[in-house]
């Protein structure tokens, strides 16, 4: 037996059983270190192996972690943030418990796509210490089951957190009493939201089938997939450089699929090679495509899908797709989720369909009847749910605005058609 371990996030190995005895023996591995498993090609707990039980004394420990997703992208006004809100509200429908989290560091508003204007706690009190867990500035929404960790907007220092931070804030994560956490990140391919989405248990990835959507998507992932294979060969960085030259060109352009430069490392270094394999194997993002207008755009999220097994060498799965519809606008402008909004609409079908089939993987009459269940629930909630009595904006948008890039209501002239800005400039 020979198995590849990750302690502290840096992955070690091969190992012997005989090697691994000696490693726990010293104290230096224990059970909750991760192993990966050629069995289900995943990272798992060294004590849930039943081959490596025996190795540590007493009782197996349950895991903390909960099923964390970041959903991300790259390309901002896809509609992430949108997606994300009426996602937990799906889950939560279900009987899950859920708890939401705004990831976009310097520039939140999911608590506005919940029709919370001035959150009570945001990662501010975390970041500066006034709070000691993550599980201390949860708040409340509407919706039953479903919980919030508002962004710090605007904050100066908070988009840009030092690495030993980014580290503090995943581990809180972990600690959170819930079934699913999901993590909204911002817009971009920068380090601090690639870290984010590799750090979860599921990327889920985000675009629309415009082209430069879908071409920002696919390098999003190619840059996400470059930075996990060089922090897990801190060890050897050498097998990556000499990875990256074969596949890019000096412009910064793929000149080979990562799958014909693998098979060439392979006749150079194959435990390198295999070691890379495996990794490739274990990283698995999820595709859903937004603002869909015709069965015909639909194939542009399956050309993007098989791009990216082709010339990444990765699998990816396409969860599904939400059509274009003016309701989700209009929800959104009044401060709602648009599933809760009208669950009647095509969209909030779509999302139904999207989290009972894509993300619970519910199939045939069991997939059915989970829609069924969701809608039914979500159009309950519609009766309850607070209404915003909201004024026309008083604020310009404009391209002063720190969200302009990111804002998918660009309408520059014009009051703020998001119609939330008004509490943050006079605050």
């Amino acid at each position: 037996m020979s198995v590849f371990i990750k302690i502290k996030d840096q992955q070690l190995g091969p190992y012997s059983y005989n090697e691994l005895k000696k490693l726990v023996t010293e104290g230096s591995f224990d059970q909750d270190d991760l192993v990966f498993s050629e069995a289900s090609n995943e990272w798992v707990r060294a004590g849930h192996l039943e081959e490596l039980r025996k190795l540590f004394p007493g009782p197996v420990s349950t895991p903390s972690e909960r099923m964390v997703y970041a959903i991300g992208g790259g390309k901002g006004g896809v509609g992430k943030t949108v997606l994300t809100a009426s996602i937990g509200i799906g889950l939560a429908a279900l009987g899950y418990r859920v708890v939401m989290v705004d990831a976009d560091l310097g520039g939140a508003n999911l608590h506005t796509c919940m029709g919370i204007l001035e959150p009570q706690y945001t990662f501010y009190h975390f970041y500066s210490l006034q709070k000691e867990s993550l599980s201390d500035i949860l708040l409340d929404t509407p919706i039953e089951n479903l919980k919030l960790i508002s962004g710090a907007c605007g904050t100066l220092g908070l988009a840009n957190p030092r690495y030993s931070q980014k580290l503090r804030f995943i581990n809180e994560l972990r600690k959170i009493d819930a079934d699913f956490i999901l993590l909204d990140l911002g817009a971009g391919s920068s380090y601090n939201v690639i870290d984010f989405f590799l750090a979860a248990d599921h990327g889920l990835a985000v675009t629309t089938p415009e082209p430069m959507a879908i071409q920002e998507t696919f390098n999003f992932l190619k840059i996400a997939l470059m930075r996990k294979l060089t922090r897990e060969f801190k060890d050897d960085p050498d097998a990556i450089n000499r990875l990256e030259q074969e596949v890019f060109a000096d412009s910064g352009r793929m000149s080979q699929s990562v799958g014909a430069a693998l098979q060439k490392l392979a006749g150079e270094d194959p435990a390198a090679a295999k070691r890379i394999q495996g990794i490739l194997d274990g990283f698995t993002p999820s595709l859903i495509l937004n603002m869909v207008h015709s069965e015909d755009e639909v194939k542009e999220g399956v050309a993007l899908h098989t791009a990216v097994e082709e010339l990444l060498a990765m699998k990816m799965n396409f969860l599904g797709y939400v059509e274009h519809d003016e309701s989700v606008r209009r929800a959104v402008k009044e401060l709602r989720p648009f599933v809760v909004d009208d669950p009647t609409s095509r969209a909030a079908k779509n999302l139904a369909k999207l989290i009972t089939v894509g993300l619970l993987k519910k199939t045939g009459w069991a997939g059915f009847k989970e829609k069924r269940r969701v809608l039914r629930q979500v159009k309950q909630q519609n009766k309850e749910y607070p209404s915003q009595q909201i004024r026309e904006s008083e604020t310009i948008c404009s391209v002063q605005c720190f969200y302009w890039g990111d804002c998918e209501y660009q309408n520059g002239g014009y009051p703020c058609p998001v119609r939330h800005l008004d509490p943050i400039f006079k605050s």
